[in-house]
């Protein structure tokens, strides 16, 4: 009897063992190296979550990850701070996957694939980098009609479909061919506010805008209706953005027919302003949502959430004190920006490596020249980058006529909790005691930029 309770437990050690190993062997792991590895912070996260998981880089470069992936499969975005664009992995169930990532100089990346889902991480990294091309915003793309622009998508579009044709799992094929197309559609879409040819009277443009179906999820996107509702809100002359939060969900609920999907992309989009739109108040959004929205899970969850943005972010409204940090100037003085009292002051919060903020720079230069013999207002530009050199390289060849400062990572990260800034460039617009007169300013390239400080100063 003892001997055969030994052997079976030996049996059940052994089957033990061998589950223990077919469940190692199906695990997901991504490992890489990354090349000119300087330090930077190294994020990954499931594409659209804002939840970013911090990865470990060794000395070497190498690093490892284990994400708990569904079995179809999902997309994941690395991303190493101060380069782009940003690296796109395709990972299911069991896969094994491997990427070299090489920073260069002018801060962006270059990676290369192996092991399982190799042709679709290629297709994905094609895609991002027709996405990420300068191209978009050469004068010689800006200035097309839209029909012109269209022709330029459509091609890009075809040359993508060469690699989507070696991905042998049809479903994951078509599933990024779907990514890939609504990324063309946001393309598209856009050509209304690039370049400076907003609000320019060309019939084609509402013409395609027409054909999209706001009802359906696989032809449009959140982003995409963000692009529709920005086209249409462009068309109002009153230029009164502080009311954009309440105006884009009165659209959402006209434009969108359908209930569950006028549901998700309402309560989707006031949760973005829940997460970004921290200088303004969103009290009439609010209310507006609640008589939009149909769906009373979503709006008990929403309110909760609403509540919460009311505690937290009430630092960052209208009337509040900015809060204090310190930067440094290019000859190395530092000084807090506590400092800068008795001005209206205009705060850039930019980077080198961001092509739109480079875009500002003509921008700011003529609103320094405008307001030159004017006391009343300063004018500065806050810098995030990781690399003093670099920065300063690039003051010597620009030469900007305002103040330059730049912060460094410790003061980065209280940015990115304190004032929550998302993306760059970031504007902000502070009265003579520091309080926010506008926590998320107009840049400069709009037309109604000169006009706004002057009635502010006034």
């Amino acid at each position: 009897m003892n001997i055969r309770n030994k052997m079976n437990r030996l049996y059940i050690l052994v089957i033990l063992i061998v589950c223990m190993a077919c469940q190692s062997s199906h695990q997901t792991t991504l490992k890489g190296v990354i090349k000119n590895y300087d330090g930077a912070l190294v994020r990954i996260a499931v594409q659209g979550s804002l939840k970013r998981d911090t990865l470990k880089v060794n000395e070497k470069g190498e690093f490892q990850y284990i994400p708990v992936v569904p079995q179809k499969g999902e997309v994941y975005e690395l991303f190493v701070k101060g380069y782009r664009p940003g690296v796109p992995l395709f990972l299911s169930g069991g896969d094994q996957v491997n990427v070299e990532i090489t920073l260069l100089p002018e801060q962006v990346v270059e990676c290369v694939f192996s092991g399982d889902r190799e042709r679709e991480n290629e297709y994905l990294a094609a895609l991002y980098a027709i996405e990420d091309s300068r191209e978009w915003y050469s004068p010689e793309v800006t200035t097309l009609a839209f029909k012109d622009f269209k022709l330029r998508t459509d091609e890009k579009e075809k040359q993508l479909q060469a690699l989507a044709n070696r991905i042998k799992d049809q479903d994951v094929r078509e599933r990024l061919a779907r990514q890939a197309y609504l990324c063309f559609q946001v393309r598209r879409v856009s050509w209304y506010c690039s370049g400076s040819r907003e609000n320019v009277d060309d019939p084609d443009f509402p013409t395609f805008v027409a054909t999209i179906n706001l009802n359906d999820s696989l032809t449009c996107s959140e982003e995409l209706l963000e692009y529709v509702i920005g086209w249409h809100l462009s068309q109002d002359t009153s230029r009164d953005w502080s009311d954009y939060p309440r105006k884009s969900l009165e659209l959402v609920g006209r434009l969108i027919t359908d209930r569950a999907m006028k549901n998700y992309h309402l309560t989707s989009m006031f949760r973005k302003y829940l997460n970004q739109s921290v200088a303004l108040s969103l009290q009439e959004a609010y209310e507006l949502y609640n008589t939009l929205c149909t769906d009373e899970n979503l709006k008990r969850e929403v309110g909760e959430e609403y509540k919460e943005y009311v505690r937290v972010n009430g630092n960052l409204m209208k009337g509040s004190v900015a809060p204090d940090f310190e930067m440094m100037g290019v000859t190395g003085e530092k000084c807090r920006l506590s400092d800068f009292k008795g001005k209206v002051l205009l705060v850039d919060v930019w980077a080198t490596w961001c092509a739109p903020c480079r875009e500002e720079l003509p921008y700011m230069a003529k609103l320094k020249e405008y307001f030159k013999k004017d006391n009343r207002i300063e004018i500065i530009s806050v810098a995030v980058d990781n690399n003093t050199n670099t920065w300063k390289k690039f003051l010597e060849k620009e030469k900007p006529a305002w103040e330059q400062y730049i912060v460094d990572k410790k003061t980065n990260d209280f940015l990115e909790k304190e004032y929550r800034i998302v993306g760059i460039p970031h504007f902000m617009l502070l009265d003579q005691e520091r309080r926010f007169i506008a926590y998320s300013f107009v840049r400069p390239s709009e037309p109604e930029c000169v006009e706004l400080l002057e009635k502010h100063l006034n």
